[in-house]
């Protein structure tokens, strides 16, 4: 009788042999992860009721800047969440300069680093945490307010603001709301805070904007996604609804990015006109 023993051996040295040299098998911690997030974040959207949405401003023309498509080291998020797993590094995109266009004041160097590792934090989120149509987000370069969205084969401008409340601000309502065809909805967030979401034609009756707008402390916070518009193509419909905004807004990792910027500012310095 064949001692098991020897059987056992004779197998894994046979196993051994086989798989010599071959590399070893990549770590999919990191992608079960972000899966996860985007189920989760799905599943939220079941207990969200209504569909809402809103105005944003015209599509702008962005461009991969020089370098790597996406596959960088990672760089770490500005006051992350220490449950936050690290993302890849997200190539920016710029703006192509417009004849006349005015330009910001200076930004110091190292505010300069700081905003892009708020952005790329930011981009990371959205990315993980917007609906699976939306394949890539990237951050616009020298605008920390600003990211391209790519859904639908289309680009789309992602605007991101949270900034203290101004004087001139007034409250945030649906109250005369004035889109022709578009809606406004008071909804209800996590820890009793309210959030207001629209939807309206952008430029066309057929072409809708979606936007979300919440207070944080002393800050306003707005997300909002403008439709696509390229030259000879129609426009595009913003591919995320105010109703995935919400959910988006609810998020605890988002919750803990508007926290930190609402302690640490990152829109002290204004950007250049286009674009806010």
């Amino acid at each position: 009788m064949t001692d098991t023993t020897d059987d056992t051996t004779m197998i894994r040295e046979a196993m051994d042999r086989t798989t010599e040299g071959l590399p070893p098998l990549p770590d999919l911690a990191p992608v079960a992860v972000r899966l996860g997030r985007r189920r989760r974040a799905r599943a939220r959207l079941t207990v969200v009721g209504g569909a809402f949405a809103t105005v944003t401003a015209a599509a702008l023309g962005l461009t991969l800047l020089p370098g790597d498509a996406g596959g960088g080291p990672a760089v770490g998020g500005v006051g992350a969440a220490p449950e936050a797993p690290p993302t890849p590094y997200r190539t920016p995109v710029k703006i192509d300069p417009t004849p006349g266009e005015e330009s910001g004041p200076a930004v110091p160097e190292a505010e300069r680093d700081r905003q892009a590792r708020f952005q790329q934090r930011a981009a990371g989120l959205f990315d993980e945490l917007l609906p699976p149509v939306v394949t890539d987000v990237r951050p616009v370069d020298g605008r920390v307010n600003l990211y391209q969205v790519r859904a639908q084969g289309r680009n789309f401008t992602l605007k991101l603001t949270i900034r203290p409340v101004q004087a001139d601000d007034g409250p945030l309502t649906c109250t005369g709301f004035p889109a022709k065809g578009g809606t406004c909805e008071k909804v209800a967030l996590d820890g009793g805070r309210e959030a207001y979401a629209y939807r309206a034609p952008v430029n066309e009756m057929d072409t809708f904007g979606a936007r979300i707008a919440f207070a944080y402390g002393k800050s306003r916070v707005t997300v909002e996604i403008s439709p696509s518009e390229e030259p000879g193509r129609k426009s595009l419909s913003s591919p995320v609804t105010a109703r995935e905004l919400t959910a988006l807004a609810e998020d605890r990792g988002f919750t803990d990015l508007v926290a930190d910027a609402e302690k640490n500012p990152v829109e002290t310095y204004r950007s250049p006109v286009r674009g806010g």
